[in-house]
């Protein structure tokens, strides 16, 4: 009955779309569609999985102080305006969530997963459109 069990217990992970690398969440790229991306369906989840619990409107208000990623104002201000040299739009806070040298890591315990990533590159490439 154990070995059942067992086995159960490793056919189900075996089949989980996740994997756990380095504090990582890496999500098979087959399911990763990056190219057709809108601001509403793909990009905003992804600031509500990751962001908001220090960055959004409620966080930023109980704080006092810091930078309100919900706030599409305030997010399009830094998209434009904090650059870090190399020419891309809203390069900034890719930087911060690819945790680049000499940036401030965001999440600063564990990294996006590689598909959130591609769809936040791919939205920066486009500039950044608030489309819905």
């Amino acid at each position: 009955m154990r070995i059942l069990i067992g086995i159960s217990l490793l056919l189900l992970m075996a089949c989980t779309h996740k994997a756990y690398i380095n504090n990582t969440v890496q999500i098979s790229t087959k399911s990763c569609d990056s190219n057709a991306i809108n601001y509403q369906k793909d990009i905003k989840p992804i600031f509500s999985n990751n962001c908001y619990l220090c960055h959004s409107t409620d966080s930023i208000v109980a704080r006092g102080s810091g930078f309100d990623i919900e706030d599409t104002t305030s997010l399009k201000s830094y998209l434009k305006n904090d650059f870090r040299g190399d020419g891309i739009y809203g390069s900034k806070l890719l930087h911060c969530v690819l945790h680049s040298q000499n940036t401030l890591p965001m999440p600063p315990d564990y990294k996006i997963d590689t598909c959130s990533v591609a769809k936040l590159r791919n939205w920066l490439k486009l500039g950044a459109p608030f489309n819905n």
